[in-house]
């Protein structure tokens, strides 16, 4: 999940740099098995379902209970051949680039702060340990979580321009993130209910074998939406209108390259219809509705609308739905 109040796509190198570098350490060896196999699933993904051709250079930061390991080309590297990683051992917390630090447990976020982009994530044996899971069922869905949060990286340059000026223009503060606006409204009943209606109305969308009867329900979907925002967003809350673009944007299509591994034949080879009823009874309504809406727009548009998602940034998923929609 994208948590994050200035994207932007410089790197910057960590803040302890200078300090005295401290003795190296090394993952478990199943925790390295998975960190190879989740970056040979990034660069298969960048070819075969995003379409993404290039990630600019940030920071990774992968780390088990006592061992945290960085790199500056993890993720922008084409091949595993180049990759450069360095370790050192921790007592519980992690630094991270921009000074700041968080407790060595189950984590996975990218960053922007201080104009700085990174991507943090803990390991399995991490997750493990804290009684997430086990075993391979936990390892591959791992795998599609760093999918997501890898996407975002590559969105930053494109959206992190539009996302700051929101913030700027507004005076958001330093907790805004993508799930302000369920925090915001979350107690309001007929809010929640909308959000629900809305996102089935785009599953339902995604789902149906007539042309005409996807569009309708897409359309259904938007009107309730714009019902909604005109409704509540409105005031002191009317940013919660643009932002809620570009959330679902970020975080409907870091669902949909997670989902398109986890059931691609050389990925996850899951079920279609098991990891469907995962990704759609999620809790937090960005990754739900965002997942929802942008498998709508790949029903009706097809591929052509992730140029714009994990290329140019020109277009959002809801303008590129509106664009869809708007000659019926």
């Amino acid at each position: 999940m994208l948590r994050t109040i200035a994207l932007v796509a410089a790197l910057a190198a960590s803040a302890c740099a200078s300090a005295p570098a401290p003795a190296a350490c090394a993952l478990p060896e199943t925790d390295r098995a998975w960190v190879d196999r989740a970056l040979e699933a990034w660069r298969f993904a960048s070819r075969e379902i995003t379409g993404i051709s290039r990630v600019p250079g940030f920071q990774a930061i992968l780390f088990s209970a006592d061992c945290v390991q960085r790199s500056g080309n993890a993720l922008s590297t084409p091949t595993a051949e180049g990759v450069t990683w360095t370790a050192s051992p921790h007592s519980g917390t992690i630094a991270l680039p921009d000074g700041s630090e968080i407790p060595a447990g189950v984590t996975s976020f990218v960053a922007g702060k201080k104009g700085l982009t990174y991507f943090v994530m803990s390991t399995p044996s991490v997750w493990q340990a804290a009684g997430v899971g086990e075993g391979p069922g936990l390892e591959t869905t791992m795998v599609a979580v760093l999918l997501h949060e890898a996407s975002h990286v590559a969105q930053t340059g494109p959206y992190g321009p539009r996302l700051g000026a929101l913030i700027e223009r507004y005076g958001l503060p330093d907790s805004f993130s993508d799930d302000t606006m369920q925090e915001r409204f979350q107690a309001n009943l007929e809010f929640a209910a909308s959000v629900k209606q809305e996102t089935r109305l785009f599953l339902d969308a995604a789902t149906a074998e007539d042309d005409l009867e996807a569009r309708t329900l897409a359309r259904e979907g938007r009107r309730l939406m714009r019902e909604r925002q005109a409704r509540w967003l409105v005031g002191d809350d009317a940013y919660f209108v643009e932002a809620e673009d570009i959330w679902l944007t970020f975080e409907g299509a870091g669902q949909w390259t997670g989902y398109q591994w986890l059931i691609h034949p050389s990925g996850g080879a899951q079920p279609p219809a098991e990891v469907m009823a995962r990704f759609t009874r999620g809790r937090w309504w960005s990754q739900t509705e965002g997942f929802a809406v942008v498998m709508a727009l790949d029903r009706i548009v097809g591929p052509s609308w992730k140029r714009h998602a994990f290329g140019d940034g020109a277009r959002t998923v809801l303008e590129m739905l509106d664009d869809a929609l708007a000659g019926d």
